[in-house]
């Protein structure tokens, strides 16, 4: 370099100091003698942007201070509250910390010491991939079933879920890095998470859906993906199920239903038009065909439900489903007795799928294999649980018609001695069939509600089989409410609506 050139560069340098130095003085700001033209003068921020030590006292871009979490270790680090001092560039790790739908923030530390289901984050492990010599089953990880939550240890994120599933009422078991779950409208899913190696890694959370609808199981992945990340989930007030998914209003009250200038091509126009689509479901319940029973069943359910069928068809099903057959014309097959003896008589098949034993081989393993016990045992259960849900639908039904108690007069000793001490024994099975417990609440309030006599023998009850001998009605609900409020949301509210119920009686 010329000498030219370093004396130009040298005298660029004192002329920026001489700027930095009449910025601060009281003459620059009045314009006086010592002012610099306009075009002269440097950016406001100069100072800011060339000197690192000032950029320290700006907290304005870090306020509150960022939440800085390790999770590579199963214990919470401390929550760093201060700047870093060092001036390298690094990537700020947030912990979200908006609310959910739950009583307990996601975000709290003790989160996963407060659920059923705390993943150790140094038990996790990496996501088998296929080999030549071992070939995986597990079809590689979806975007829609699958998310990958970074800087956030398991037992935080494995609380999250648990939290959810309990809020969205969703049976769960857990062993160490696996969930298996049922839902309300009997999907089965499995979820699984693992660790992501590398600096930059975190834990994978995958789901997958071994049987049911694709739609439902949708509805609740997305759901638990996104509270795995810290997102708000909303639901809605109202029950989880109070409507179907795929209609906006109920049958009874849409145009067509209303409207007596629209003729439909089917339009049901007397009672036996209706009795025909009940003997329909009559015929499907009496095939020898296990698949046929199971259809029957899912088509009784929605014949006494007036939100999916018209109202005048629901209440001529649901009498012919809580009357004897000699009461209500049922015919060579009668409705009442299928379906009562689904919920009274308990099969031997039923607790196979319930073998806490092959949990944890079941939800790690990549196969799923299904053995012929388990499946009779599923069948089973799910036609019980059907049988349970339009006994429900029919007693809320007639008892908000207020023909519920005239419906059932002639069988009112039954229905105390036989009917009442067996939805009694279904709410004392809350622990490991929450579902059953709640719907056989909702048929316990309607008939407390129809009758005095039912609720008092509801209060009187004693000890009946399937819980050992030990207490009444009022301290199953006790149990199964606590057992709700821990595992299963809407087990819960129906229980409490059922205690008010006999309380104010």
């Amino acid at each position: 370099m010329s000498d030219h050139q370093q004396n130009k560069t040298q005298r660029n340098n004192e002329q920026k100091i001489q700027l930095d130095e009449h910025s601060s003085s009281p003459s620059l700001a009045s314009g006086g003698r010592g002012s610099i033209p306009p075009s002269e003068q440097q950016p406001a921020m100069r100072s800011v942007a060339i000197n690192p030590a000032a950029s320290q006292h700006r907290t304005l871009l870090f306020n509150p201070p960022l939440k800085r979490v390790d999770p590579g270790t199963t214990a919470m680090a401390p929550l760093k509250t201060t700047m870093p001092t060092s001036t390298a560039k690094q990537p700020p790790q947030y912990v979200d910390t908006r609310p959910m739908i739950t009583r307990k923030s996601l975000s709290d530390p003790l989160i996963g010491a407060a659920t059923k289901w705390n993943v150790q984050h140094s038990n996790l492990k990496a996501r088998p991939s296929p080999t030549p010599t071992t070939p995986c089953a597990l079809p590689p990880p979806q975007k829609c079933t699958s998310r990958l939550v970074k800087h956030t240890s398991a037992d935080i994120i494995s609380g999250r879920i648990a939290m959810t599933l309990q809020a969205r009422s969703i049976k769960a078991k857990y062993c160490k890095s696996a969930a298996k779950c049922r839902t309300l409208d009997f999907v089965k899913f499995y979820i699984r998470l693992y660790v992501v190696p590398g600096d930059d890694g975190g834990v994978l959370v995958e789901l997958q859906r071994v049987s049911g609808d694709y739609l439902s199981f949708m509805y609740d992945c997305r759901a638990i993906l996104d509270a795995a990340e810290g997102k708000d989930v909303v639901m809605e007030s109202n029950e989880y199920n109070s409507k179907a998914m795929y209609l906006r209003l109920p049958v009874s009250q849409m145009s067509f239903a209303c409207n007596d200038d629209i003729v439909l091509e089917h339009d049901l126009k007397t009672t036996q038009d209706e009795e025909d689509i009940i003997n329909i479901t009559s015929e499907l319940l009496s095939s020898p065909q296990s698949d046929s029973n199971m259809l029957g069943m899912e088509s009784l359910v929605s014949l006494v439900d007036a939100n999916l069928t018209s109202k005048s068809t629901a209440i001529l099903a649901a009498k012919r489903l809580v009357c004897t057959r000699h009461e209500s014309g049922n015919g060579p097959f009668s409705l009442h007795n299928y379906a009562m003896s689904l919920i009274i008589y308990e099969d031997d098949h039923e607790n196979d799928d319930d073998d806490d034993s092959s949990l944890e081989e079941d939800a790690t393993s990549l196969s799923m294999k299904v053995s012929l016990n388990r499946s009779i045992a599923e069948h089973t259960r799910r036609l019980r649980t059907h049988a349970l849900m339009a006994l429900s639908n029919a007693l809320d039904l007639l008892n908000s018609e207020k023909i519920l108690c005239d419906t059932i007069s002639a069988s009112k000793e039954w229905y105390a001695s036989v009917l009442i001490p067996s939805l009694i024994d279904n709410v004392k099975s809350a622990s490991s069939k929450p579902y059953d417990a709640t719907l056989a609440a909702r048929c316990l309030t309607s008939l407390a509600m129809c009758s005095k006599v039912f609720a008092s023998t509801m209060k009187n009850s004693e000890g009946c089989k399937n819980a050992g001998g030990g207490g009444g009605c009022l301290s199953a609900l006790e149990s199964a409410g606590q057992i709700g409020r821990d595992e299963f949301e809407l087990l819960l509210r129906d229980v409490e609506r059922c205690q008010s119920t006999l309380l104010g009686c």
